[in-house]
């Protein structure tokens, strides 16, 4: 199958399509069981009220998730990030967006991740030739997706490292990134004073509090706990150490694309080592990089039968995560 993923054509696009729904759509039948992950963010109220409908919530979540997918898939093609492409981004994307139950209902990280993606997809535009119009769109919509995901609220680190991947940094260039980021907020605000609304959700506007404790139940829990994703990110990082054996292979555009992505990892990871309760949410946030270094990890003039083999064991469990404790009650 991998090796198809690899390939251009209608064949692996509704292969691709085909793997999505086998994967999230048989949730209907367990929907009363699936809880909702919620963010206190700008979108929690609205969240809150598709929630009340499972099936739509189910489906309007896989039809973000697949267009996203497809999206990323674009941004690859676009700026080089895997060679050779096909479809293995979008593939991988949906892998890593539905690992476990919780993720199959619409969150607000599927909504923040639209953002984040249109985001990136400014920064790696700044490689074609540094404008800050374009870094002033990019903050703009990292801006509307802390109001959306407040966790993101570190999110002017990666946007000063990504612009170092360009160029020295400058005062002008420190404010563009911030009133990009400030600007949604007040924007926000204004109406709601003009309009007189009830902003009861941005007032709550507050980041998942931060619990480092003692691994008091013991190292073996959390492994158990977390499993699955412990095994995928195992082989991302054999794909980021793949993007870096391969580094000084590409030209500096892709080059300077891939360092942007790398950094976005790194960010993505700094926000789950410091949330590992919710590692079981916190993972979406990664969803762009994972993809794409794990789909570095598969690619090959050659795919071997063991990686073919792996992919298999992947998606059955992911499919057990998903539906196997459904299938015992």
């Amino acid at each position: 199958m991998i090796k198809r993923l690899t390939e251009r054509g209608i064949f692996p696009f509704f292969l691709v399509l085909l793997i999505a729904l086998l994967i999230r759509v048989p949730a209907l039948f367990y929907l009363p069981k699936i809880e909702s992950l919620l963010k206190t963010g700008m979108l929690y109220d609205s969240v809150a009220w598709v929630n009340q409908w499972p099936v739509i919530s189910l489906l309007l979540a896989l039809l973000i998730v697949i267009v996203q997918a497809f999206f990323l898939n674009e941004i690859c093609r676009n700026h080089g990030l895997v060679n050779p492409l096909g479809y293995l981004p979008a593939y991988f994307f949906i892998i890593v967006q539905s690992l476990y139950p919780e993720n199959l209902l619409l969150s607000e990280y599927h909504l923040g991740n639209l953002l984040v993606f249109i985001g990136l997809s400014c920064f790696l535009q700044l490689k074609d030739g540094y404008s800050r119009v374009i870094l002033f769109y990019g903050s703009l919509a990292f801006g509307v997706v802390v109001l959306i995901v407040p966790d993101h609220l570190m999110i002017l680190l990666f946007i000063l490292a990504s612009v170092l991947v360009f160029k020295n940094i400058m005062v002008l260039d420190v404010l563009c990134i911030l009133f990009g980021l400030v600007m949604p907020f007040c924007i926000v605000r204004s109406l709601a004073f003009i309009f007189n609304w009830g902003l009861t959700s941005i007032d709550q506007v507050l980041t998942t509090p931060i619990n480092i404790q003692v691994f008091r139940d013991g190292i073996g829990i959390v492994i158990e706990k977390y499993a699955l994703f412990l095994f995928l990110l195992l082989c991302i990082l054999l794909g980021l150490f793949k993007q870096i054996g391969n580094y000084f292979q590409n030209n500096v555009e892709v080059r300077r694309s891939k360092l942007v992505v790398i950094l976005f990892f790194t960010y993505s990871v700094l926000l789950m080592l410091l949330h590992w309760r919710e590692l079981r949410s916190f993972h979406l946030l990664s969803a762009f990089p994972a993809a794409v270094f794990l789909s570095s990890f598969y690619t090959g003039n050659r795919i071997p039968w063991w990686k073919e083999l792996l992919n298999l064991a992947i998606v059955l469990a992911v499919l057990y995560s998903l539906y196997g404790s459904f299938l015992v009650l």
